[in-house]
This record gives structure tokens, C-alpha cells and sequence, in this order.
């Protein structure tokens, strides 16, 4: 059994937090598939810069309460419904394929939801000219596949790439807590490596060159996050890909939701036809990288 995308929707308006980001393209991704929120078996949030850093309540939680999916529960209902929060940078949503992949097969739910959104903690009135990531948020509904030849191939994350102990991880995003004062809902630091760019494309590259080991076909269109300018073109030229795209989001990174906005902008461009194989990249801070491949399916993109 494979699983497909149903329908993806990306929030781009620069004033909103995290939380909104997430419901609002939630909510188009949803209203766009004709799905209401309560036929949502799974939430997984992979955002990772919160609103005033919350960490708790989970986000996820926050995220369901202003979807309204599943609010009460019901007694003898088979669909209880449940999120969380899953946080792995720019890699996030590969690990939530994962686990929506491993869902849906096992027979336990019938749709999955990943968002990812990231905002600075203080809000757009209070973020440094600095701050790396943009403001913006991303939703992607999956679910069971229709054939066993189209829809998700199986995630491929290999270990960070070996670095001595103490060594930048690329970008590294803390709070300060000896530099926060009172401000510690409004604050977040952000170290980026000098060699931030070079560090980041050695990890997509050893992903990519270990996927396509056994996948040789490089006739697939590739899509990536946007962790550094030029990065999807740097891999296409390595790697002989005769198309690409990387996500837009200005000279911002698109953070957690990166991905998805890469595919869904790609598939905005009305390009996508029925068997098409795709090859998703994401590449952030360890430095980690993965990739999955995507061919498809005969109804359509989503």
C-alpha cells in the first residue's frame, strides 16, 4: 500500500503567528478537498519558531482546537482523533510522512494532517531585521493511495553527516536565557555557521547520492526547501536532475513548512500531469538532509 497527497495549501500573509499560519492553511487545505475537519484522523504539527515559544500546551493541540477537529469526545466513536507535534527542523515533514505513511498502511487512520509553520516568538512588530525565516505556514493532507505504482516511495533520511563533538550544527536557534530579561516570550537567538551554505548542500547531496543508488532515474523533477539560495539548482547540477524547484519566500527560509510550499507552488504552475515521479528534498541545521519520491497519481496532483 502506498498514500498520496490529497490537497496542500501554503499562508504566506507576513503578519500572522504560527498558530494562524498553520490553521489558515489547514483550514484551505481541508475547505479545498472537501474534507471537514472531524473526518481528520491525525494532526502532526512540525513547526518548529512558536508564538511567544510556546512548548506547552503541544501546538498541535492549539492547532486542532481553532480547526475544530474533534472536540469532544465521543464514546464508541472510531474516530477519536489526535495531534502532535513532531520537531525536526526543515526535516520535520519527512518525519511526519513517516509516521502518516506508517499509519495509513497499518489501516489505523484514513487521512493525515501535517502543518508546519514558523513565525518569531515576538511577533512581526518585535522580529530583528535578521531573523532568517519567514513568516509563513503550510498544510498537507495524505491519505490512502490508489494504486500500488503511484503516491509515496519510502522516506530516505540517512545519518548527519560525522562532525566532531562541539562543532556548529549550521544553525543553531536557542533561547537565551541569560540575555532574555523579561522578554523570554518575545525573544529567540539564531547562530548560522559561516559555512552554513557549504554544510548544508554536502548533507542533500549525500542523501540524494545514497537514494539514487537504487533509484538511478534522474528524469525527475526535483523540489526542495529553501535552507540557502541556489540550493535546488546546486543539486540539479550534480546530480543531472532536468528540472527543479526550490521554495520562494523572498530571501527568507521557509523553515518547517519549506517543502511543502516547494511542491505546492510547483504544482500552482499547472506542470504536474499524472505520472510524473518527483523527488522532495529537505535540508536544514545538524546538518540533516532526506528526500522521498512522489509519482503522481492517475486523479491528479493535490
Amino acid at each position: 500500500m502506498t498514500f498520496i497527497i490529497q490537497r496542500s495549501a501554503v499562508s504566506a500573509d507576513p503578519t500572522l503567528g504560527s498558530i494562524d499560519h498553520a490553521v489558515r492553511a489547514a483550514g484551505e487545505c481541508l475547505s479545498g478537498a472537501g474534507v471537514d475537519p472531524n473526518d481528520v484522523d491525525v494532526l502532526i504539527n512540525v513547526g518548529v519558531y512558536c508564538d511567544s515559544n510556546i512548548v506547552e500546551p503541544s501546538n498541535a493541540a492549539l492547532i486542532q482546537k481553532e480547526l475544530g477537529m474533534h472536540l469532544d469526545y465521543q464514546a464508541g466513536s472510531s474516530r477519536a482523533g489526535f495531534s502532535l507535534d513532531l520537531r525536526n527542523g526543515a526535516c520535520g515533514v519527512l518525519n511526519a510522512l513517516q509516521a502518516a505513511g506508517a499509519l495509513l498502511q497499518n489501516g489505523t487512520v484514513e487521512r493525515v494532517l501535517i502543518v508546519g509553520s514558523d513565525a518569531h516568538p515576538g511577533g512581526a512588530e518585535n522580529a530583528p531585521s535578521d531573523f532568517r525565516y519567514a513568516a509563513v505556514g503550510a498544510a498537507l493532507l495524505v491519505t490512502k493511495g490508489i494504486d500500488a505504482d503511484t503516491g509515496f516511495d519510502r522516506v530516505h533520511i540517512p545519518a548527519p553527516l560525522p562532525r566532531v563533538v562541539g562543532t556548529h550544527p549550521g544553525v543553531a536557534g536557542y533561547l537565551d536565557l541569560k540575555a532574555m530579561g523579561n522578554d523570554g516570550q518575545r525573544s529567540i537567538t539564531v547562530d548560522v555557521a559561516d559555512d552554513y551554505a557549504e554544510l548544508v548542500a554536502g548533507a542533500a547531496c549525500a542523501a540524494v547520492r545514497s537514494y539514487l543508488a537504487d533509484r538511478p532515474e534522474t528524469r525527475r523533477v526535483l523540489v526542495t526547501n529553501n535552507p540557502v539560495p541556489g540550493f535546488a539548482a546546486g543539486l540539479a547540477g550534480e546530480f543531472g536532475f532536468a528540472r527543479a524547484h526550490q521554495a520562494a519566500t523572498g530571501d527568507l527560509d521557509a523553515g518547517s513548512s519549506g517543502l511543502i510550499i516547494g511542491y505546492h507552488q510547483l504544482l500552482e504552475t499547472g506542470e504536474l500531469r499524472p505520472g510524473d515521479e518527483l523527488l522532495l528534498v529537505a535540508a536544514g541545521s545538524g546538518p540533516i538532509a532526506g528526500c522521498v519520491g512522489y509519482t503522481v497519481p492517475g486523479g491528479g496532483a493535490g
